[in-house]
């Protein structure tokens, strides 16, 4: 019977406590979301292929934009402590199509794993040219002819296989929402 009314005390004591301190949290959730989706957006960024080479990320309006470095010397900058030489990274992005699937899959990944994004669009600088890919979910949707749920529930089977390994998907998909300038 102690043991009851003691444990009825001690939440009726917390309780108590934890109505004072909830109306700060609540004001501090609504303004953190925008800044937790950035940072999240972040995250799932340097997880990209090649992200140790993304320089920029932002986030407006449910569109998501990542920028990779423009040449050797900003990698370096943002990555002081790596051993990468110049000839390493230039021979990572010139290899099986790695832009090309770097882009690709990386547009879909952001796409998948943050609900919050309905765009992204991904700049790729390499060798004097300029990669870039602008996928809208909706416009995927219709490219692929299936809800985007049911892409990102077989992923490998609706998404990367047929235009991330797929030769003849991949530069079909490339074509509808990249460029090369």
């Amino acid at each position: 019977m102690k043991k009851a009314f003691l444990i009825a005390t001690l939440c009726i004591l917390a309780s108590c406590g934890n109505e004072n301190k909830s109306e700060p949290s609540q004001i501090t959730n609504e303004v953190q979301p925008i800044q937790s989706n950035l940072e999240q957006l972040k995250t799932e960024a340097s997880r990209l292929r090649g992200g140790g080479s993304v320089s920029n990320v932002e986030l407006e309006n449910g569109k998501a934009t990542i920028s990779y470095v423009k040449n050797y010397a900003e990698y370096q900058q943002l990555n002081p402590q790596s051993k990468l030489t110049e000839n390493d990274l230039r021979e990572y992005w010139s290899t099986g199509h790695a832009i090309q699937k770097a882009l690709i899959s990386g547009s879909g990944a952001i796409l998948k794993k943050n609900n919050f994004i309905n765009e992204v669009e991904i700049i790729l600088p390499f060798e004097n040219k300029i990669y870039k890919i602008d996928v809208k979910k909706t416009e995927l949707e219709k490219f692929t002819g299936k809800d985007f749920s049911q892409i990102t529930n077989n992923w490998t089977k609706d998404f990367v296989d047929p235009y991330v390994y797929d030769k003849a998907g991949r530069e079909l998909f490339f074509n509808k929402f990249g460029s090369k300038n």
